[in-house]
C-alpha cells in the first residue's frame, strides 16, 4: 500500500465518522435532538473510537511502508536501519518479542522511529510535537472503551485542564463535544484534536 493510500484511507474514515456524529445530532424544526441522549452519546463515542483505531492503523501502515523502502507522497525515502524481506517480516521487526505494538502510546512510536529510521525520520519530529495530544486522546479512548474509577478520575483531570474549569463526572462524550476554550473558531475539543491529527498525518505521508 502506498503512503497516499494510507492518508486517503485515514481521511475517508474520519469523514465517515463525522457523518455518524452529524446523524446522531440531527435536530427537528424546534431545535430538539431527534435521537435520544443515550443513543446519541453511544454513536458519537463509537465514532470517536473508530477514528482512534484508524489513526493507529495509519501509523502502523506508514511505519511498515517506509521500512519496506516505499516512497512518500513527495517521493522521499528515509534512511533505514533495517531492511525487512517482506511486509510480514517488517511487522515482526516492529513487534519484536511483544505480541503487538501499542501504536496509541507515543513513547513507543518515538522509540521505534529512532530505532529504525535515521533521526526518526518524520515520525519523531511530528509525533513529539503532538505527544501531549496523543496521550490525551489515549486517556479519552480508555474512558470511552472501558469506564472505571481510574479512567473516570483521569478523564476528570484531563477535562479540568482542557476546559480551564473544575470538571467532575465527565464522560468522553461530554469532553469531546465541549467547546475548546483556546479555539479561535469555537471548535469542539474533538475537532481541535482531529485538526492536529490530520495535519500530522499529512506531514508523515508526505515525508
Amino acid at each position: 500500500m502506498t503512503l497516499q493510500n494510507n492518508l486517503t484511507k485515514y481521511r475517508d474514515t474520519v469523514t465517515e465518522c463525522r457523518g455518524f456524529i452529524s446523524f446522531a445530532h440531527q435536530q427537528d424544526s424546534d431545535g430538539q435532538y431527534i435521537i435520544e441522549n443515550g443513543l446519541r452519546e453511544f454513536i458519537s463515542e463509537s465514532a470517536f473510537l473508530k477514528i482512534f483505531i484508524a489513526w493507529e492503523s495509519f501509523l502502523e501502515k506508514c511505519f511498515v511502508d517506509y521500512l519496506m523502502g516505499l516512497p512518500s507522497i513527495n517521493n522521499n525515502r528515509p534512511a533505514r536501519w533495517a531492511h525487512p524481506v517482506d511486509e510480514s517480516h517488517a511487522h515482526k521487526l516492529l513487534t519484536g518479542t511483544q505480541n503487538y505494538v501499542d501504536w496509541a502510546n507515543p513513547e513507543i512510536t518515538l522509540r521505534l522511529s529512532k530505532l529504525y529510521f535515521h533521526e526518526g525520520y518524520v515520525f519523531f519530529s511530528q509525533l513529539r510535537e503532538i505527544k501531549t495530544e496523543l496521550l490525551d486522546l489515549k486517556s479519552i479512548r480508555n474512558s470511552a472503551a472501558h469506564l472505571s474509577s481510574s479512567t473516570s478520575s483521569k478523564l476528570d483531570g484531563l477535562s479540568s485542564r482542557l476546559l480551564n474549569n473544575n470538571c467532575t463526572n465527565f464522560t468522553a462524550y461530554k469532553l469531546l463535544f465541549s467547546i475548546d476554550p483556546v479555539s479561535q473558531q469555537s471548535d469542539s475539543i474533538l475537532n481541535s484534536y482531529l485538526f492536529k491529527l490530520d495535519y500530522s498525518a499529512e506531514i508523515i505521508a508526505n515525508g
